[in-house]
């Protein structure tokens, strides 16, 4: 049972979602980290998908609004 659930709401992130993980992770299995993804467009959602991968019971990982840029005509 998680103790407690964090969430991390991001956009473009990069530079420091990684040690606002970390800084989490060192709860263990007793927390939850949600990192929830406002569709950023650098390397954010990667790490968070990389962290998920690497912990699947600690670390959930959501992307909202992600679009793919597309030229106007």
């Amino acid at each position: 049972m998680k103790y407690i659930s964090f969430a991390i709401p991001c956009y473009n992130s990069e530079a420091y979602m990684e040690k606002a993980i970390n800084s989490i992770l060192v709860g263990g299995e007793d927390v939850e980290i949600i990192v929830v993804n406002d569709g950023s467009k650098d390397g954010t959602q990667e790490i968070a998908e990389r962290y998920q991968e690497k912990y699947p019971t600690i670390v959930k990982s959501s992307c909202k609004n992600r679009t793919v840029d597309t030229e106007m005509q």
